[in-house]
């Protein structure tokens, strides 16, 4: 066809190798050690970052595979806020952990895709099930124990300075994540409302510190009044919205009108319409409007009527601004002056001029509202248009991530068909560090170990599965010694170079011991068969234990500086999970994780006395350390629940491209246009 078409067949490596360049890029911002990405442009506009969303953006990779897990994280991070740099991360991961299970089997490509419809399969009919009985039972809520329904403050502002400590700077995330919090109060936590009306309840200033940033009540309408009356800023004051010009057509600017041509008649239009006019402002002034809020620009001639009658306008309010108007105010917007009555008119307690650096915009109040409490507004300030750009980003991605996490219940198709009870319940936090990771990780390799265990069980008693069993027999055995040697030899080499001998002795006798019980490799040597059907036949621990040790890659990052603290959080994730296990204490009072460096204990009522502050429900709360060494903030449950779905989808789009066909661009124009001469002639 004169197109040339290059066909590239795919292999699993080549698919592993272009995300581990993503990867490369995303660890070094990643993390509460990461650094910040400096991006310039052709203009000399430069933009210092943290999200992971704008950084893989910003890159403009050209290949079709990394175009494609951009877009996943791109469409991930716009529904829930959270996670693009862990996306990424996690993917890498499980591409190593298929890579390592299918090296070598003669089929590598089918078994890649095996195993990554498997791992989907098990996201979506298992994994809300085991995180619901494993994860949950270990973290807090955000519904506050002494007020149902009410959020707990305390909660939601750790739970926001950690996300936004993500985002932008240490100093500018405590004054974001303050403002916010404040912001959520007023509305009596209406996290869905405020972020549904965001780009009306914000407004961008650049050129002063961020410290300037504040609340200001009611709303802010971005738009100054078109007339130069002074209007009263105590209230009530009565306001009209309107959609449409509300003077006749004839006096819109552009209008042409044919006459017979006698001056009496040209008089006659004019009078007509001025009386027209003056009715219109007659009405207004019957209902008492004051404030006039229109969508469009008005004439010269309305303007000045309504001036007459003590009425100020506002011209061209946007939308968003006059829908939220609408909304706070209760009153519908008009579009006719022969309709209008007193439902379209609302009432506001204040207006007055606001001054925000070179703008100037008009600040109204509204009465408070015992559903939704007194409407603020947030000001965010920034020196430059970049630095406050990502400033409201960073509370746009806060409003959607709490918009998940105070979500509904989440039931996987295996509760559907069960109608089982014990779903996921939306507001559960657990503390940041890899706490989640880490309990995830350890339940599904012991979920793993009862799996195998169980088939091991069950061929040993039976004969015909001579082969099975063997095979199973000689992995297990020679696994937990592997693995036991393995594990123990590491972290007590590790622990020897980070020093304390009392934390090197608790590590390496808690890992060894629990890695002795829990293979992390039991098909390795399955996979060395090449055979599909066995291959099927151990997809499931297979896809616990890939998950489970893909898992360990975020912890892993998020301690990179120092992997002393990265022991001792797992180890006392295992303590945790082991006493929790054994305890005979109701299931709503559980273990804690005192991860930095006090004993585990009993919450509740137990003796002993507890690591970190409660939340005041007699519920745990978790603490581990940070790579920095301090205790930090916690992190949504449900959207760490969604991020691993959404991975999952990604890693199973990869493995499903089987050939790419780079089109010749240069080639495919000439024939374009060769074929239109052809036509022409």
């Amino acid at each position: 066809m004169g197109m040339r078409l290059q066909p590239r067949c795919l292999q699993l490596d080549s698919v592993l190798q272009t995300v581990s360049v993503l990867e490369a890029v995303i660890r070094r911002s990643f993390g509460p050690d990461g650094g910040q990405v400096l991006f310039t442009r052709d203009t000399g506009q430069t933009l210092l970052t943290r999200h992971g969303t704008r950084i893989l953006t910003a890159l403009r990779v050209e290949h079709p595979l990394a175009r494609m897990v951009v877009e996943c994280v791109r469409r991930h991070s716009s529904v829930t806020g959270d996670g693009s740099k862990t996306f990424v991360l996690l993917l890498a991961s499980l591409l190593r952990e298929i890579q390592k299970h299918t090296r070598k089997a003669r089929q590598e490509g089918a078994g890649a895709k095996r195993l990554a419809e498997a791992l989907l399969a098990f996201g979506l009919d298992e994994l809300s099930d085991v995180i619901t009985v494993a994860v949950a039972p270990h973290g807090s809520s955000l519904s506050d124990p002494h007020t149902p329904g009410q959020t707990d403050t305390h909660t939601l502002c750790r739970l926001l300075s950690a996300f936004l400590h993500t985002r932008i700077s240490p100093t500018h995330a405590e004054i974001i994540s303050q403002l916010t919090c404040e912001l959520l109060s007023h509305w009596s936590c209406h996290g869905d409302f405020i972020n549904e009306h965001f780009p009306a309840l914000h407004t961008a200033v650049s050129g002063f510190p961020i410290g300037c940033s504040r609340l200001l009540e009611g709303q802010v309408i971005h738009a100054d009044f078109s007339t130069p009356l002074p209007l009263r800023d105590h209230g009530p004051i009565r306001a009209l919205a309107v959609t449409e010009p509300l003077e006749p057509s004839l006096l819109i600017g552009g209008t042409v009108l044919e006459l017979g041509g006698a001056n009496r008649e040209i008089e006659s239009v004019c009078v007509r319409l001025g009386r027209r006019l003056d009715s219109v402002c007659v009405i207004l002034q019957h209902l008492g409007v004051s404030l006039l809020l229109s969508s469009v620009r008005q004439s010269e001639a309305f303007l000045a009527a309504v001036g007459r009658y003590g009425v100020c306008v506002l011209e061209c309010v946007c939308e968003d601004d006059l829908t939220l108007f609408s909304v706070l105010s209760g009153a519908q917007p008009v579009s006719d002056w022969a309709v209008i009555g007193q439902e379209h008119v609302a009432t506001v307690t204040f207006c007055r001029p606001l001054v925000l650096g070179a703008h100037r915009f008009v600040n109204v109040g509204f009465p408070k509202a015992e559903d939704r409490g007194r409407p603020h507004s947030l000001v965010v300030c920034g020196l430059t248009e970049g630095q406050t750009e990502q400033s409201v980003c960073a509370v746009r991605d806060a409003l959607h991530m709490l918009h998940t996490t105070w979500g509904p219940k989440h039931r996987t198709r295996a509760t559907e068909r069960t109608a089982r009870t014990d779903v996921m319940e939306p507001c559960c936090v657990i503390s940041v560090g890899g706490t989640f990771e880490f309990l995830l990780h350890h339940t599904l390799l012991q979920r793993k170990h009862r799996h195998t265990h169980s088939v091991t069980h069950r061929h040993t008693h039976t004969p015909s599965h001579t082969d099975t069993h063997t095979l199973s027999h000689t992995d297990t055995h020679t696994l937990s010694h592997t693995d036991t040697h393995t594990q123990s030899h590491t972290d007590t080499h590790i622990l020897s170079h980070t020093d304390t001998h009392t934390l090197s002795h608790i590590d390496t006798h808690t890992l060894s011991h629990t890695d002795t019980h829990t293979p992390s490799h039991t098909d390795t040597h399955t996979q060395s068969n090449a055979d599909t059907h066995t291959l099927s036949h151990l997809d499931n621990p297979a896809v616990s234990g890939m998950l489970a040790e893909a898992l360990l890659s975020v912890p892993r990052q998020i301690y990179s500086h120092n992997p002393r603290h990265y022991l001792e959080a797992h180890a006392h994730t295992l303590s945790c999970m082991r006493n929790h296990g054994n305890s005979t204490e109701p299931p709503e009072i559980s273990a804690v994780l005192g991860a930095d460096g006090s004993n585990m204990v009993q919450a509740g009522t137990g003796s002993g006395s507890m690591s970190g502050s409660g939340s005041g429900s007699g519920v745990k709360e978790v603490t581990v350390w940070s790579s920095s060494g301090s205790s930090s903030g916690v992190e949504s449950v449900s959207c760490k629940y969604q991020l691993i779905l959404a991975v999952l989808q990604c890693l199973r789009s990869l493995l499903s491209v089987d050939t790419v066909l780079h089109a010749n661009t240069s080639h495919t124009l000439s024939y374009t246009c060769q074929r239109e001469e052809e036509e022409d002639d």
